[in-house]
């Protein structure tokens, strides 16, 4: 069993995030022991898929340690990550008797962690929470620096709370089921953060396309636990995204409006590469990035297989209006972080993200849409 426990210190608030990463961690005695000594009534908010293929296993399992568990589901999807459902829960966990003595564990992706997140940042004030992701994704991405919340008609992630975990549990053995789809959707920011922070993972990732074929399980660990890292010292450095932490939304500011406009039907990370390709366009048409970095971006995300495709649904005015409502924008305008080099955004005076002038955003975007047209 590989078992790493960090400690993760986001401040200016005085939050401290326990974090134990390995592999098969979650039936261990180390994890029971921590549920054990926590000393309160335990819910977990999943969605229905999770609850049905972990969840109620789990639960029959911490049954016969003593441990009672209180399980709310939601239907599974992107949909569910609404304030309705946010609302339905809170109901819930009232119909339970829930109260200031319940700690909430969510399972699942980042529709479950950020929505469960939410949950318990604002139920009865906030009460204890616990994160135990099971997919790429949400392990290397969703799961840290403690953002919630929910989406709306008008955009993706516009309310919620900084609402860290008080535990982490990264078990790499949950990963065992995923389709590729799910191993791309997380494989987009581990690749993301590379571009921002670490030519080394973006090499290593370069290097290592077969092994990442095989699920070769040590190349696996190791590039899961580097990602993890990059975000989790980005976060410990601007934990409530005042400056650098935008770096983090290299790729999203398109991507978010792609997946608004294609409601959901490409999946994030898939909107992500898309969005990682225009934003190093971009880059590059304002002389911070050699045309030989764009090129290598988008052999990489091919060499992976990403789809790179967009409906004819999509065009630049409404992908416009779509980023005018990024959480970035400043003034109706959207703001794009941008890089010089693999591993070096542009700092913009400590913003860490600037506007485009309108002619320039409207021909790569064109472009972007004519290159990767055709998606069904």
């Amino acid at each position: 069993m590989i078992k790493r426990d960090l400690t993760l210190q986001q401040t200016p608030a005085p939050f401290v995030t326990k974090v134990h990463f390995g592999h098969e961690l979650l039936y261990s005695q180390a994890w029971m022991d921590i549920l054990n000594g926590l000393k309160l009534r335990l819910v977990t908010i999943a969605d229905s898929h999770i609850q049905a293929l972990l969840v109620d296993k789990w639960a029959a399992f911490l049954k016969k340690q003593g441990i009672s568990i209180t399980k709310l589901s939601f239907p599974a999807g992107e949909d569910s990550k609404t304030r309705e459902m946010k609302a339905r829960l809170e109901d819930e966990l009232f119909a339970h008797q829930c109260g200031k003595d319940t700690a909430i564990i969510a399972i699942g992706g980042g529709v479950a962690t950020d929505l469960a997140g939410y949950v318990a940042s604002t139920f009865c004030r906030g009460v204890p929470f616990l994160s135990i992701p099971t997919t790429l994704l949400c392990m290397v991405d969703a799961v840290i620096g403690g953002k919630t919340g929910v989406n709306t008609p008008f955009g993706k992630n516009l309310v919620g709370t900084y609402y860290p975990a008080d535990h982490i549990l990264i078990d790499t053995t949950t990963l065992s089921t995923l389709p590729d789809r799910e191993w791309r959707n997380g494989l987009a920011e581990i690749i993301k953060h590379g571009l921002i922070r670490s030519p080394k993972l973006f090499q290593k990732l370069v290097d290592g396309h077969s092994l990442w074929v095989k699920r070769d399980h040590e190349f696996l660990q190791e590039v899961i636990y580097d990602s993890f890292l990059i975000k989790k010292e980005v976060v410990e450095v601007d934990f409530q995204e005042t400056g650098y932490r935008r770096i983090l939304n290299f790729g999203h500011t398109v991507a978010h409006a792609i997946e608004l406009l294609e409601n959901y039907r490409i999946a994030h990370g898939e909107a992500v590469a898309i969005g990682m390709v225009a934003e190093a366009n971009l880059s590059h048409k304002l002389g911070l990035l050699d045309k030989a970095v764009c090129e290598q971006i988008e052999h990489v995300l091919k060499l992976y297989e990403f789809p790179l495709a967009v409906s004819d649904k999509l065009t630049f005015e409404n992908l416009l209006g779509a980023m005018m409502l990024d959480k970035k924008a400043k003034q109706a305008k959207p703001r794009f972080v941008l890089l010089e080099a693999i591993g070096s955004p542009a700092a913009f005076n400590g913003a860490y993200c600037t506007t485009i002038d309108d002619a320039l955003l409207q021909e790569v975007i064109i472009s972007t849409l004519s290159q990767y047209r055709g998606a069904s």
